[in-house]
């Protein structure tokens, strides 16, 4: 009986167990679905909570004495430190998030009207429903603009020159030498603000100018050293105080130099713009560094003076001052050493330009360039020119520094042959002369060539011809490769005689100006007028010597030479005078591509003097600009306009196109 018994109890019970075990099972289940369903529900409710908006800042209805641009400048810089843009794109969980961005924007709008001289300005918000979604609304209350009172200029030194400074006479090397009194520096008393309200980017503007002029008249170490600013708000005014430490009075020293390895340190001193003892002028450092960079030679320039020596005398000016109990002390200037640390780079490079162009077909350009030449920065350039009008080596040597800094030694030389429309000849020319800075953005250039032309037989006898071509020229363009403003003017006149089998002489006379006009950051217009004339000249002038105009240099559309009066096989005979112009709209479309509309004219004459009655050649056209490091890469599609002179008849081609590195003009 026991063990039926003690079977049904171990059968009670794994039921027992079985069934809480379901019970239980069942219930976390129920509990699983339960938390997924609120985390779902808990999901709905957080997406149906996300707070967006829409905002505007607006000045209010009584802000128009605040000028229309001044409201752009004011609400851009709110803008750009404003939370509400910044985040716009992050959803908020509550209205309590937006409120904060909103009460940030306040105050950025209320710092930016102080900044502006607003200083009792303030701004309010509100909130509204628009298009579904939060607007808000942060409305600007200028009220009145605050003038400036005065701001005092205070100095850390005496303000009194030293002798040295007051007998000295600066040195001008250009032309002529000649000297001039040093002018003092305007050690100021109030501080200059070109705006009479309390702006402040004006007021920094003008504090942090304030050590400029004196770093460039004989205080290197000129700064600012504080500055504090009280409003009156009773007033409407702003008035302060800068403190500048003007350091002490300095004169340019020797150069102590480092790092050259080839480069001549003769000639690197050469360039140097300043004569030991020159009042210090921050400007010297500027140019130095310039002339160095010119040359090409050094990879990087380190220029200063030395610090150790300022220190040093520093010190000994503290003691003075406290042992005379004399806080105006009137010191001497120091003697500043200057530190000139360079590393040269390569000295030699090979490079080379393709162009193209369906009158002249295909052509490249390789050069061989040794900047150290002699190893006193003589630059020496071997051209190798293949065209199908023209094939020649040609040898060019400059002279840095000869005789006086900013004057050099030019060697030009050329030995090949020319095939064009227009005459069909061998050559060898040679050329020296000088070229030299007379004075800021002015040169002069006279070179002496020879030269000895062999024509083909049935275009003349071989011929010798001496001239002399000087060149005045006047360039204040920011960019040589590429102006966008300023001009070129260069003025040629250039005695001629040949001799040989038969002899000529005239005087060459030539007038050529360009012009650089910004209408906007994209837009630049290109202007260009050139004449010339060879006076004293006859009719004996050979083809080689005379006027040519036509092609990518001059009227786009014609061919090559194409322009002025035809012999009786069509061949083109030049002339003794020409005028020439050139007009292009440089527009950016993007940062490195331009599109280029131009307009193009000129004409060759058979007098000495231009006949303007003469119909001129005229071409226009597209082009396409694409900036690079080492040019404009330029392609022009143009076509003629005209005939190529008065009375032309011949068939001209439909369109020209040219392709090269550089601006047309």
């Amino acid at each position: 009986m026991k063990k039926p018994f003690a079977f049904i109890y171990i059968f009670l019970f794994c039921f027992l167990c079985s069934c809480s075990f379901l019970t239980q099972e069942n219930s976390v289940s129920e509990e699983n679905s339960a938390s997924q369903e609120n985390r779902a529900n808990k999901s709905k409710q957080e997406k149906k909570s996300k707070v967006s908006y829409t905002f505007e800042f607006v000045f209010s209805a009584n802000s128009s004495h605040v000028p229309l641009v001044e409201r752009e400048k004011i609400i851009s810089l709110i803008m750009e430190n404003s939370q509400l843009e910044f985040l716009k794109n992050q959803a908020m969980d509550n209205e309590f998030s937006l409120i904060r961005r909103v009460s940030n924007d306040i105050n950025v709008a209320q710092n930016v009207l102080q900044s502006y001289g607003y200083y009792s300005g303030y701004a309010k918000n509100k909130i509204i429903e628009k298009d579904g979604k939060l607007h808000v609304i942060i409305t600007l209350y200028p009220k009145e603009q605050y003038k400036i009172s005065f701001i005092r200029v205070r100095y850390s030194h005496s303000t009194k020159l030293p002798q040295y400074f007051k007998n000295y006479q600066v040195e001008q090397e250009h032309f002529f030498k000649r000297t001039r009194p040093y002018q003092f520096p305007e050690f100021v008393k109030k501080l200059k603000v070109d705006n009479e309200y309390a702006v402040a980017s004006d007021i920094l503007n003008a504090v942090n100018a304030l050590p400029q002029p004196l770093r460039e008249n004989g205080y290197p170490k000129a700064k600012i050293a504080s500055s504090a600013f009280s409003i009156d708000k009773q007033a409407k005014e702003l008035d302060g105080t800068v403190f500048v430490n003007q350091g002490l009075p300095a004169t340019m020293g020797e150069v102590k130099l480092s790092g050259n390895t080839e480069v001549s340190s003769t000639y690197i001193y050469k360039l140097c713009p300043w004569k030991k003892g020159a009042i210090w002028d921050e400007k010297y450092l500027i140019e130095y560094r310039d002339e160095l960079q010119k040359t090409g030679l050094f990879e990087s320039i380190k220029l200063n003076f030395d610090d150790k020596v300022y220190k040093k005398y520093n010190k000994e000016y503290r003691q003075k001052r406290k042992e005379k109990h004399e806080k105006d002390l009137i010191v001497e200037p120091v003697e500043l050493p200057i530190i000139l640390d360079v590393k040269e780079g390569k000295k030699r490079s090979i490079g080379g330009t393709v162009f193209y162009s369906t009158d002249q077909g295909l052509g490249l350009d390789t050069v061989w360039e040794h900047r150290n030449f002699l190893g006193n920065g003589e630059i020496l350039k071997i051209s190798f020119p293949i065209m199908d009008e023209k094939l020649y080596v040609g040898a060019d040597f400059r002279k840095p520094a000869f005789g006086y800094k900013k004057q050099s030694l030019l060697v030009r030389s050329r030995v090949g042959y020319e095939k064009t429309d227009a005459y069909n000849q061998k050559f060898a020319e040679f050329g020296i002369g000088i070229e030299r800075e007379i004075h800021d953005k002015w040169w002069i250039e006279s070179m002496l060539f020879g030269d000895h032309i062999i024509p083909k037989k049935w275009e003349g006898e071989e011929y010798s011809s001496i001239s002399l071509a000087n060149t005045l020229k006047y360039d204040n363009r920011d960019n040589a490769k590429n102006a966008k403003n300023g001009y070129v003017t260069k003025f040629k006149v250039t005695p001629l005689y040949g001799f040989g089998s038969q002899s000529f002489s005239a005087v060459v006379t030539e007038f050529d100006t360009s012009f650089y006009f910004p209408f906007s950051e994209k837009t630049v217009l290109a202007l260009r007028g050139a004449i010339g004339s060879m006076l004293g000249a006859s009719d004996d002038i050979p083809k080689g010597k005379r006027f040519f105009l036509g092609g990518g240099g001059s009227v786009r559309g014609f061919e090559h030479q194409e322009i002025g009066k035809h012999n009786a096989v069509d061949d083109p005979i030049g002339g003794l005078s020409y005028c020439l112009f050139n007009s292009e709209i440089r527009h950016h479309i993007t940062k490195e591509l331009a599109l280029v509309p131009f307009l193009d004219g000129g004409m060759v004459y058979q007098t000495v003097d231009p006949d303007f009655s003469e119909k001129m050649a005229l071409g226009a056209g597209i082009g396409v600009r694409y900036d690079t490091p080492v040019g404009p890469v330029r392609f022009d599609f143009a076509v003629p306009l005209t005939g190529a002179y008065d009375g032309d008849e011949k068939d001209l081609a439909d369109f020209q196109i040219y392709i090269s590195i550089g601006q047309a003009f």
